[in-house]
């Protein structure tokens, strides 16, 4: 099952497993500061009215989310994939590529993903879904100041 929330307290305990899970990817001095910004940047999911919080669930228990809002990267207006996250014994059976395709359909126009050059499995992952959701009518841009790239498309 695939839902959009207004609240953030359903998916706060898997968010810290995300946090833990993405902090590798990042050069981290001190990671309870880290984790209690990006705490503070998910409460603002459920007061500000341009950022969605999508969840996927199996059997009733939550295992994965995606964050939507418009914090962009490479385009200058539209929507960008912010947060996803699939617990990892539920990874690779699909519910990552139905919990993408879905947010997607929500809304038509500009998309992006952006990918830190350090999560190879998530650039894969991204670049598999995108194509296939896109027929390849996408585009893979590199952005240094970002130490990433990200994959921009439109599906208007």
């Amino acid at each position: 099952m695939i839902a959009r929330i207004e609240s953030i307290d359903e998916i706060r305990p898997i968010y810290r497993e995300y946090l833990a899970y993405i902090s590798q990817y990042y050069d981290i001095k001190d990671y309870r500061p880290w984790r209690d910004t990006a705490l503070e940047h998910l409460r603002r999911y459920a007061i500000e009215a341009d950022r969605y919080i999508y969840i996927v669930k199996k059997l009733r228990l939550l295992i994965g989310f995606a964050l939507v809002n418009q914090h962009l990267r490479f385009n200058t207006d539209g929507l960008a994939v912010a947060e996803f996250y699939i617990q990892k014994d539920h990874s690779r059976k699909g519910y990552g590529r139905k919990l993408a395709e879905h947010v997607f359909s929500e809304f038509s126009g500009n998309w992006e993903v952006a990918v830190t050059l350090k999560n190879s499995s998530a650039a894969l992952f991204w670049k598999q879904v995108v194509e296939t959701y896109t027929h390849g009518k996408f585009m893979e841009k590199r952005k240094p100041s970002f130490n990433g790239y990200g994959f921009i498309f439109n599906n208007g």
